[in-house]
């Protein structure tokens, strides 16, 4: 192998700077918001769950400024990769949009807990509609679940839990 990079290697640095890049057009430049948010939008449909869950993040960090991202980002929440449906939950939770309840509330049900965790953690910013999928996420398998479960519970000040908390 010498004088000649393994795929491996070339793929991880090919990775490496389209994550940079994705995180420099977000931060800044002469591109409008607009442009910024519909190109990550666009590497949210990327082959590489790197590039994907990059995009989300970065999305998340633009907040509420993305609200065109919503239906893309809730699509995301579907994605085969664990990572990028994390991402996606705590971009819509940046983002804020009330209507993006139900796709979080069913995203406390996957199969993996970093998913459930920052689910929880977007709909504690989202607000009082999702109490009661909160108090039954307090019964999770996980104690990290059940952790940002409480917590959003408390951001939300949610009175009604307090039995639920208590018993948690």
């Amino acid at each position: 192998m010498t004088g000649t990079l393994s795929k491996g290697v070339l793929r991880s640095i090919t990775v490496m700077f389209l994550f940079v890049g994705l995180l420099g057009m977000w931060m800044g430049g002469c591109q409008t918001q607009e442009l910024k948010v519909e190109r990550l939008i666009k590497a949210l449909q990327d082959q590489e769950w790197e590039v994907r869950a990059s995009a989300a993040l970065a999305l998340g960090n633009i907040g509420g400024g993305a609200g065109d991202a919503v239906p893309a980002l809730i699509k995301a929440l579907q994605d085969q990769d664990e990572w990028v449906r994390s991402r996606a939950a705590v971009a819509l939770g940046r983002i804020g949009s009330k209507d993006v309840v139900p796709v979080l509330i069913q995203a406390l049900k996957d199969q993996h807990e970093e998913v459930r965790n920052n689910a929880a953690w977007a709909l504690g910013r989202i607000g009082k509609d999702a109490v009661p999928a909160l108090i039954q996420a307090l019964k999770d398998q996980n104690i990290e679940v059940r952790q940002y479960a409480a917590g959003a519970l408390g951001r939300i000040a949610a009175v009604d839990a307090v039995p639920a908390l208590m018993q948690a």
